[in-house]
């Protein structure tokens, strides 16, 4: 499946896969610990645990965290469900909604868009 990732981001990646003095061979993984091997789940989560503490970020934070925080994020700043679906890898738009907590201010925003009889909920 395609990957998104942003243009910045982008970019380095294909600097860093195109750089002709990098030892990695083309199937190896993209984050090696050593080369040829793939980096460990426990590596990645120290990594995580590292970098939240250095945002000073006290919650445990783990990839699937990180899965439900995209969702949530790319939800709230209007990207449709389906969208977030294909980007996430779902089959189906109920797997998604797992991923997607909807915030009060969400709603409330949600409820500002409804008007009834002319007048907004919100008088």
């Amino acid at each position: 499946r395609a990957l998104f990732v942003v243009d910045n981001l982008y970019d380095e990646l294909g600097a860093y896969l195109a750089d002709p003095q990098s030892p990695r061979k083309k199937r190896d993984p993209l984050f090696p610990t050593q080369p040829g091997k793939a980096i460990s789940t426990n590596r990645v989560l120290k990594l995580i645990k590292e970098y939240a503490q250095k945002a000073n970020i006290d919650t445990y934070i783990t990839p699937h965290v990180l899965r439900h925080t995209f969702a949530t994020e790319m939800y709230r700043q209007g990207v449709p469900l389906a969208a977030i679906r294909a980007m996430m890898g779902h089959e189906k738009i109920a797997e998604t909604a797992i991923y997607v907590h909807v915030s009060g201010q969400v709603k409330r925003l949600a409820l500002e868009h409804i008007s009834i009889s002319g007048g907004s909920l919100w008088q």
